[in-house]
């Protein structure tokens, strides 16, 4: 904003008797804007912009709007990925391993049970038709029959026991792997940042120090790097020095021309003001309050989101 363009505002405001009060600066934004924050990704509790979609450029919904630096992010989603696969393979080779000793121990079962059926057909043969040595002989291979037969049974059943946690053991720790997995995968995704809607990328504004926000820099979790505005539902938001706020109140009906070339002046009424100051570095010493306007009849066609305005505060309907 050019010295010039101030002072040529300012005289095209203030030399009026209808306006009185200070200057104000602001900027169009778009109330129900797509605000587009720092994410907070594993492994960092801050990341760099690699690059952003220039300021005030048009994108559609769908469209990459910021890229993230992953930092170790693809490392480590290639080291999961292949984690998870050596663990999906253990899983599969432990269970086979005890699937086939379950068949075998249902083939000794099935094994142990003819043995017995055989044992008992010669138990059954009456002693007064036999040898008594060959009796006691059939009598002892029966009674070992049935032990066996009871070995059998049990071993199966351990067999099997062993078989179902093995199988439960392996679906949590597969569990365990594919969910590390999918985290530094969606992580990896998120580091690329996607418009939800259509509208104008505006680049936000560091809250500590007013300055805008480029590519290159670093941000914490949460912190906001950019909107996606559209004219849908336009407001301005103004910045007033802490000299100037006590002139400015509720309802206080506020002239707005914008900075573009050509720009018509519109009417807003104040809707808002903010109860705490802050600093921007960029501007002058002291604090700035936000102050939120809305246009009474509209806005003209040629005010974008994220463009910059000025306005001053209108006595006309104070003197009516």
């Amino acid at each position: 904003m050019t010295r010039s363009i101030i002072s040529l505002f300012a005289i095209t405001f203030l030399a009026a008797p209808l306006y009185a009060g200070p200057l104000l600066t602001g900027v169009v934004e778009d109330v129900n804007a797509q605000t587009i924050e720092m994410p907070s990704l594993p492994g960092a509790w801050q990341r760099r912009i690699e690059w952003m979609a220039p300021e005030g450029s048009e994108v559609a919904a769908g469209d990459v709007v910021v890229k993230l630096d992953p930092g170790d992010l693809i490392a480590r989603e290639e080291q999961l990925r292949t984690d998870l696969e050596k663990r999906q393979l253990t899983a599969a080779r432990s269970i086979d391993e005890l699937k086939l000793e379950v068949l075998d121990a249902e083939s000794a079962l099935a094994d142990a049970e003819s043995a017995v059926r055989l044992a008992e057909l010669d138990a059954a043969i009456p002693q007064s038709t036999i040898p008594k040595l060959d009796y006691d002989r059939y009598q002892l291979a029966r009674e070992v029959s049935l032990k066996d037969l009871v070995r059998a049974e049990a071993q199966l059943l351990i067999k099997q026991e062993q078989l179902q946690d093995t199988i439960e053991e392996n679906a949590l720790e597969v569990a365990q792997a594919e969910s590390n997995y999918t985290r530094i995968k969606e992580a990896l995704v998120a580091t690329e940042i996607r418009a939800e809607k259509a509208g104008f990328l505006i680049y936000g504004e560091n809250r500590f120090n007013g300055k805008k926000i480029f590519p290159g820099e670093t941000h914490y979790s949460g912190f906001e790097i950019a909107q996606i505005a559209s004219r849908e539902d336009l407001q301005i938001r103004f910045w007033v020095h802490e000299a100037d706020i006590r002139e400015i109140t509720q309802g206080d009906a506020i002239d707005v021309i914008a900075d573009a070339q050509g720009s018509e002046d519109f009417a807003t009424r104040v809707s808002w003001r903010s109860n705490q100051a802050v600093n921007k570095e960029d501007w002058s010493d002291g604090g700035y309050f936000q102050v939120l306007a809305e246009p009474v009849n509209g806005m003209p066609s040629t005010v974008m989101p994220g463009m910059s305005v000025m306005g001053v505060r209108s006595i006309a309907e104070q003197d009516q």
